[in-house]
């Protein structure tokens, strides 16, 4: 029997989705999808373009995702890159006519500093942010936080019953509450309680670039230090210490005022349509 998502988290990134995919894989009526990111529902052309990041490109492959999905589950994609690309909602609807459509977003601006930090300890990125603002303003760390035009076209394609918004704010202020109304939008037990001990990736800087990519990145210094602590320590407990000195390494850090203003400034529009959109006062984003 072919197999096919009951339900697609379509982004945006940088908004919880990694704590949401390990929130509904716990659920034992939920079947996620293995692969985070098929990029499937893509036009064919921006498809092909990110096949060296996995993209699937053909059926057999992607219903192959599915194949273990046990009997009677609720099957969930989760792939933030269909809400960056708009047109995905028809090319979603016309395979999937029935399938829910759910978004879950943060507060612009913070999710494009998100973004952008993540990008610093990457080592792909280092303009400061404010420089980023004033010389490329439609950048993609700014661009997906325009969330109405993003969101527009699935609400012009779906039916408003198969579409469900949900806020980062009400995840960080009652986890609990967040996931059993999704759990009831999914129609699966909504008094089932996953384990959301187990946070998010910290975000912030690095205290010390160098020590960073020593600690994360693949390195003959981290390769002779693994050789030598293998021989008398368990994977599970390296593993242990290299996070705690990962995380010790990383300083939480305010975005300026100067750049909030400036993104206010940017997003204002698009938050006062996405709030009559959506339904949802989001006047806590406008300040």
């Amino acid at each position: 029997m072919n197999k096919f998502p009951d339900f697609i988290i379509i982004g945006a990134g940088k908004c919880g989705t990694t704590s949401l995919h390990n929130y509904l894989d716990q659920h034992p009526s939920i079947f996620i999808c293995p692969q985070k990111e098929t990029y499937f529902f893509l036009n064919e052309n921006i498809r092909n373009n990110h096949t060296p990041w996995g993209a699937i490109t053909d059926l057999t492959t992607y219903q192959n995702l599915f194949a273990d999905a046990p009997p009677n589950s609720v099957i969930g994609e989760i792939s933030t890159n269909y809400y960056a690309y708009p047109d995905s909602a028809q090319i979603i609807y016309d395979n999937l006519p029935n399938v829910k459509i759910i978004a879950i977003l943060r507060d612009p601006k913070t999710r494009a500093f998100s973004a952008y930090q993540m990008f610093v300890r990457e080592g792909h990125e280092q303009q400061s942010f404010l420089e980023l603002i004033a010389n490329n303003p439609e950048h993609k760390y700014f661009k997906r936080g325009l969330y109405y035009q993003e969101l527009k076209p699935y609400y012009d394609i779906f039916p408003l019953e198969q579409v469900k918004v949900l806020l980062f704010d009400d995840l960080c202020k009652n986890p609990t509450e967040f996931v059993k109304d999704l759990f009831q939008f999914l129609e699966v037990d909504p008094n089932f309680v996953p384990d959301m001990s187990k946070k998010g990736r910290q975000g912030g800087l690095p205290k010390n670039p160098v020590v960073y990519k020593l600690l994360t990145q693949h390195n003959p210094v981290r390769k002779a230090a693994a050789t030598v602590l293998k021989a008398f320590m368990p994977e599970e407990k390296r593993q242990q210490i290299r996070s705690k000195l990962v995380k010790q390494n990383i300083q939480k850090v305010q975005m300026s005022p100067e750049a909030k203003q400036q993104l206010l400034d940017y997003y204002r529009e698009d938050i006062l349509k996405l709030q009559e959109l959506i339904e949802r006062d989001l006047s806590s984003w406008l300040v």
